[in-house]
């Protein structure tokens, strides 16, 4: 576990889980229903590189933040719950 995950919002991580599922069925351009933190983006959603993509960037539109994306890679999108670990460990500062 690393510094930045200790530090992480209980509340603002469930608030990126719950945007994600409300978000997935926009960019997946059909009906996601029964979607939640343990749903695998790729496996059983078919998520596409371009998906995950457009997720993080709508993310930032939808939460008003900035999302460091330099260590963000595959294995963050293996399910919502990774995605919003990721998220919320990883918003950059404003100051």
């Amino acid at each position: 576990m690393t510094e930045q995950s200790l530090a992480v919002d209980p509340q603002f991580r469930e608030r990126v889980v719950d945007t994600v599922c409300i978000l997935l069925p926009d960019v997946l351009k059909r009906d996601v229903s029964g979607a939640g933190e343990g749903t695998t983006l790729m496996e059983d959603l078919g998520m596409s590189s371009t998906g995950a993509l457009e997720i993080v960037l709508l993310l930032e539109e939808n939460l008003e933040v900035e999302i460091s994306v330099e260590d963000l890679g595959r294995e963050h999108f293996e399910t919502v719950g990774t995605l919003a670990d990721y998220v919320a460990g990883n918003v950059i500062d404003e100051d």
